[in-house]
């Protein structure tokens, strides 16, 4: 006992010290829980019997082997017994089992009820065995009392989900005898007890079989909220081996004795309980099978786990030929292997998957399968005679599928844990992808348009200087003509090139005082001698801190803008004041002009880029003068809008100051 405390609080002392891999400390958890587990099993920390229950009125226990299976009462009693304490555990064997029991008078009669003080009962785990009979000395005359999953539950005097048989209480000390016949493990238990004891102690045990369905439903449950998320295929596959689990379990507790009998013979109840435990064997080998899918392990392993499940149908074919003994020793023989074969594979999940990163890391495998063989062999080898056998281990099968569950539960939630962060990481990096997809079409988009463009405009303009070229005799418009489609082929190459630059050069501008109203007057000089345009400002113009040659190149686009666009022979009105925007001086450049036959452009459109309205293709452009205006004006730290009016189209450029 003072190691199993001592170890219990190393881990404690860990667990809360955090000092612990995540590994680690998920083997430290599940170590604390096995060792919770053991906590109150008797036998295993203390001698034998040194703490017999002072309910239980036996006082003396000893066993007989019947190799023959031949013998009555009265022969084994003349025969040599073996004295034991505790549960007996023979494993499987072909022979009839005697029990010889010492039984004492109650000594002290006046703590039960008188009504009840005159019959006691013997308690028998576990609730699997086939046929036990009770030869009470008092009365030779009678036939046994048999109990047992051969009989009927409802002719029971006494009934609930343990074997029972009830006998009067002596008035002096007794020795009875049990017969036990079973093709399953000979393991026997027995406590003779007076009903109100018997009670109490079936009250715990339905507390105690609600908390452990309760928990593995509760498990269940989160499992199948997890897999109705994500339908994952491992998430699913632990479904159906907790609800195989939870059936098994309730086999094992007589629930199957108690809700079938009436509507199945006992026999046949008997063989679906015996059913029970291949049928979970291979559910639970087909878990891990699915489970360890994820991992890179040996072809060979992987397929020794299938042959182990596939041993299953052979093990009912058995069963149904009456060789229950042997079907259930082999399956015995396939559930002390599996966590071996399991942990060993466990070694080898040193590489990820060829599809993807293993779920767990192999530490964390190598724990969880270290714990499962644990845990099972310390519930399996009793049942040879390999181990300290105390009265707990008669239902050490459900006590593994709780510790078991919650062993796979907890490597669940941390391959979920995996799971959500790599899915998140898909998403991210599928919608980074499809975002670099978005982008990569749209400038495949915008490439196709601006060719589209660029050929259509400068076939025109070649078109135009090829005619004026070619003619004999030009005349003064037909030169005019070939000028100007010249000059927009300069302008759409100049447009282009200065876009290309300007979207690939992200530096600064050259900031610096400039003069507003000098550069309107020079740039109005530049344009033709028919713009008819028309400045007016406020006098004493601030200069304004921004880059020269940007700010000429937006105000040259507004400029040509209006010129190509305006009803013929109308004038353009530019003019400049003071505009502060907040506590922010600045000032704004209006350019408005009467619309031609192009008309107006679209609000929404206008600063697109490439784009060009309905009326504009006889015009020669690029669709990028608005679009790299505004783009320029933006990067001075201004901002250029359309702000048109009922008969002027109207844009306006703000500058800081």
């Amino acid at each position: 006992m003072r190691h199993v405390i001592s170890l219990f609080e190393v881990l404690k002392a860990a667990i809360r010290a955090n000092r612990c891999s995540a590994s680690r400390q998920m083997l430290a958890r599940c170590c604390l829980i096995w060792l919770l587990a053991l906590w109150q099993a008797p036998g295993l920390a203390e001698p034998m019997g040194a703490a017999r229950d002072q309910r239980d009125r036996i006082s003396e226990r000893a066993w007989l082997d019947d190799p023959s299976n031949s013998l009555g009462p009265e022969q084994v009693r003349s025969m040599a017994w073996t004295p034991y304490a505790g549960p007996l555990r023979r494993g499987f064997i072909a022979s009839t089992t005697w029990l010889r029991l010492k039984i004492e008078p109650e000594t002290d009669a006046g703590r039960l009820n008188p009504d009840r003080q005159s019959r006691l009962v013997l308690r028998i785990l576990p609730g699997h065995l086939d046929e036990i009979a009770l030869f009470d000395p008092r009365h030779p005359e009678q036939a046994p009392q048999m109990t047992g999953d051969r009989q009927d539950w409802r002719l029971a005097e006494y009934r609930s989900f343990n074997q029972n048989l009830v006998l009067a209480a002596p008035s002096e000390p007794i020795e009875v005898l049990l017969r036990l016949r079973t093709t399953s493990n000979h393991g026997i238990h027995v406590e003779a007890l007076g009903r109100d004891d018997l009670e109490v102690i079936e009250r715990q045990q339905q507390l105690f079989i609600g908390a452990v369905l309760a928990f593995l439903l509760t498990i269940m449950g989160w499992a199948v909220s997890a897999w109705w998320d994500h339908r994952d295929r491992v998430i699913g596959a632990f479904i159906v081996q907790q609800l195989v689990s939870i059936v098994f379990t309730l086999s094992l507790l007589g629930f199957f004795r108690v809700y079938l009998s009436g509507w199945l013979p006992a026999q046949a109840i008997d063989l679906i309980t015996s059913a029970m435990f291949p049928i979970t064997a291979a559910t639970v080998l087909w878990f891990h099978w699915q489970f360890l899918r994820e991992f890179n392990l040996p072809t060979l392993g992987m397929r020794c786990v299938k042959w182990l499940a596939a041993a299953t149908p052979l093990i009912l074919l058995l069963m149904l030929a009456g060789l229950m003994r042997q079907a259930l020793q082999l399956t015995m023989i396939v559930t002390v292997l599996t966590p071996l074969m399991l942990l060993l594979l466990a070694c080898f999940a040193a590489k990820p998957a060829p599809e993807g990163e293993p779920r767990l890391s192999r530490r964390q495998l190598i724990a969880v399968y270290g714990l499962t063989l644990a845990i099972l062999w310390n519930a399996t080898l009793p049942a040879f005679g390999w181990l300290p056998s105390p009265p707990w281990t008669m239902y050490s099968a459900i006590a593994y599928g709780v510790v078991s569950a919650m062993i796979l539960f907890t490597a669940l939630r941390a391959r979920a844990r995996t799971v959500e962060t790599a899915r998140q990481e898909a998403q991210l990096q599928l919608a980074v992808t499809e975002q670099r997809m978005q982008q990569e079409q749209e400038m495949r988009r915008e490439q196709e348009q601006f060719m589209t463009m660029l050929t259509h405009e400068l076939t025109n303009a070649l078109a135009t200087a090829h005619l004026a070229i070619g003619s004999l005799a030009p005349t003064s418009p037909m030169r005019g003509r070939g000028y100007r489609a010249i000059n927009g082929m300069r302008d759409i190459i100049r447009r282009c090139s200065l876009n290309g630059a300007f979207e690939a050069d992200d530096s600064a501008p050259q900031r610096a005082p400039v003069n507003v109203w000098a550069l309107l007057q020079d740039l109005s000089k530049q344009m033709p001698a028919h713009a008819n345009i028309v400045l007016s400002a406020e006098a004493d113009l601030p200069d304004c801190a921004t880059d020269r040659q940007l700010l000429g190149v937006v105000l040259s686009n507004l400029l040509d803008n209006a010129l190509k666009y305006r009803a013929e022979a109308s004038a353009i009105e530019v003019s400049a004041q003071p505009q502060p925007r907040g506590a922010l001086a600045g000032l704004q450049m209006i350019i408005s002009n009467t619309p031609g036959d192009a008309g107006r452009p679209d609000p929404q459109l206008v600063f697109k880029k490439y784009w060009r309205g309905p009326g504009a293709t006889r015009f020669a452009g690029s669709g990028l003068g608005l679009y790299l205006s505004a783009l320029i004006a933006q990067r001075l730290g201004g901002e250029l809008r359309y702000r048109p009016e009922n008969s002027q189209v109207r844009f306006e450029l703000w500058l800081p100051v």
